[in-house]
């Protein structure tokens, strides 16, 4: 709704958020200072105030604080969903942990190398359609599957001209592959609907009961690129480094792969 945004007793007023905190209570902002050096907050603050998820690393983790074996099915282990289009998260990486992040592991931050790197910038605030016209002028095509940035061959099928997102959708169907592997071999396949709740299903067409704490990790960083159908602009080198984590922390072989 329009007070979403817009303060209906100074209208057309929009309210100012100097930060935003996440749920791994990281805070972040995308504010900066005027020319006098006083702060000044940015609109796109709005923006991430509910596109942040609603889950991160941290909560995983308290999650599963009290099973204790990485490997072992117990039926009180609950899916995370980390909701839906969660930009914000993706767009400030390891900054505000939303994906399941490994330990041991690095991970991208806020990606601000891109010149346009705020909400807005990309964005039509009412519409909310991307503006794909911003795109060309830098890299020749309003198609943004088809924009590769300098990404490396994070699949390593050694095609060095498709799209990151191409990269990512690469590596999120070899994680699938990867956890219904996993999943056969404690006895317990599983399968995915991106499309009915509550998403992960067991043999007998009802809600996965056989999660492992290694499972559920990888499920949900999983679930979390499903979930962001812009994490390929986003942040495409955060994306690939959990994918890629998952894969190989349930047993998968990523020596194949570019990790950056």
């Amino acid at each position: 709704m329009c007070s979403t945004c817009h303060n209906e007793e100074a209208w057309p007023e929009r309210y100012a958020v100097a930060s935003v905190k996440f749920p791994s209570g990281a805070e972040v902002s995308f504010g900066g200072k005027d020319a006098d050096g006083n702060f000044v907050a940015n609109d796109s603050n709005l923006c991430i105030e509910c596109h942040q998820g609603r889950e991160s690393k941290k909560s995983v983790d308290a999650s599963l604080a009290k099973f204790t074996d990485p490997d072992g099915v117990d039926a009180g282990i609950r899916f995370r969903n980390i909701h839906y289009f969660a930009a914000g998260a993706t767009l400030f990486g390891a900054d505000v942990q939303g994906a399941y992040m490994y330990d041991g592991k690095e991970y991208a931050g806020y990606f601000e190398a891109h010149p346009l790197n705020k909400c807005q910038d990309c964005h039509d605030v009412h519409a909310l359609q991307p503006k794909v016209e911003a795109c060309a002028g830098c890299h020749g095509t309003d198609e943004v599957e088809k924009i590769r940035l300098n990404a490396p061959d994070y699949d390593g099928d050694g095609d060095t001209t498709e799209g990151v997102k191409s990269e990512l959708d690469t590596l999120a169907e070899a994680l699938y592959a990867q956890m219904q592997a996993y999943a056969e071999g404690t006895g317990n396949p599983i399968t995915y609907n991106a499309a009915a709740y509550p998403y992960f299903f067991g043999a007998d067409g009802k809600g996965y009961a056989a999660w492992t704490p290694r499972l559920l990790k990888a499920a949900y960083n999983y679930q979390y690129y499903q979930k962001d159908p812009g994490a390929f602009v986003h942040n495409g080198k955060f994306v690939a480094q959990f994918l890629i984590d998952s894969i190989q922390d349930l047993g998968g072989d990523v020596t194949g792969y570019n990790r950056p």
